[in-house]
């Protein structure tokens, strides 16, 4: 039984331009047909008062159109209505049904967000399978490639960042009184301590230090929030590294992730 289809009951003019744009989005909906991703929405309740056009709506066409705006747009529910009206490539998916903004986001709550990785997972096997990608070699450190990417696309390691953050650090210690001992790199556990212990000898009430323009602060309040973005960004460096790994300069691994073919 075929559950992504199309039956072409509106008149949309067959403009030569346009005709590609529906060979396209049949390729989709034959993808997403192939992928059994069906089998996850057959409980959908089709019926909504609030769709304009005829009563209800196709669950699997309002799945792929759904899918259809997210991957060509950064579309919110209004934007994905709009489209259903005066989109064309929407309009061929949905058949002419119009599906009110909130009927779009009770869906996606109801019958998509509980099954997000089970979809993404079939969606994706069978990419993998039409293009015949290789993924023996995945990303798995958020690094992102895109068709544009450039250097401040990658995940990179942030090694010069944590050198001169630790310098700043370890200068901060000294200033306030503490001492620190070692060549290597201070733990964010290690000044985690450190300031907590600074807190309480200075009493600071770190849940009512003043703040927003042109507010007072004791230099202990001062050194306390200086402190706080210091913590912060060596726990985001030290999570990078240990997620990288020691020979990150050297992985060379590439995913693609297409839709269709063009």
């Amino acid at each position: 039984m075929s559950y992504f289809t199309i039956k072409r009951s509106l008149f949309l003019v067959p403009t030569l331009s346009m005709m590609k744009e529906y060979k396209k989005i049949d390729k989709f909906m034959l993808l997403l047909e192939k992928s059994g991703v069906a089998k996850i929405l057959k409980n959908v309740n089709n019926f909504d008062e609030k769709c304009k056009g005829p009563n209800g709506y196709n669950p699997y066409n309002l799945f792929a159109a759904i899918v259809y705006c997210f991957a060509t747009s950064k579309a919110s529910l209004r934007d994905i209505e709009d489209r259903c009206t005066y989109d064309i490539r929407v309009l061929y998916i949905m058949e002419g049904n119009v599906p009110a903004f909130n009927t779009i986001g009770n869906y996606i709550n109801e019958y998509i967000l509980p099954y997000q990785y089970e979809i993404f997972t079939l969606i994706n096997k069978q990419i993998i399978k039409k293009l015949r990608l290789d993924i023996s070699n995945v990303y798995n450190d958020g690094t992102k490639i895109e068709a544009n990417a450039n250097k401040y696309k990658f995940v990179w390691k942030p090694k010069k960042f944590h050198q001169n953050l630790d310098k700043k650090i370890k200068e901060f210690i000294i200033n306030i009184g503490y001492t620190i001992d070692g060549k290597e790199y201070i733990k964010s556990s290690q000044f985690y301590n450190i300031l907590i212990d600074y807190v309480i000898k200075n009493n600071i009430d770190i849940n009512n230090i003043p703040s927003g323009r042109g507010c007072r602060r004791t230099e202990e309040q001062r050194n306390y929030k200086n402190a706080h973005q210091y913590l912060i960004k060596l726990i985001e460096y030290e999570e990078k590294e240990e997620i990288c790994g020691p020979n990150r300069e050297c992985k060379k691994i590439w995913f693609f992730l297409m839709l269709v073919e063009s």
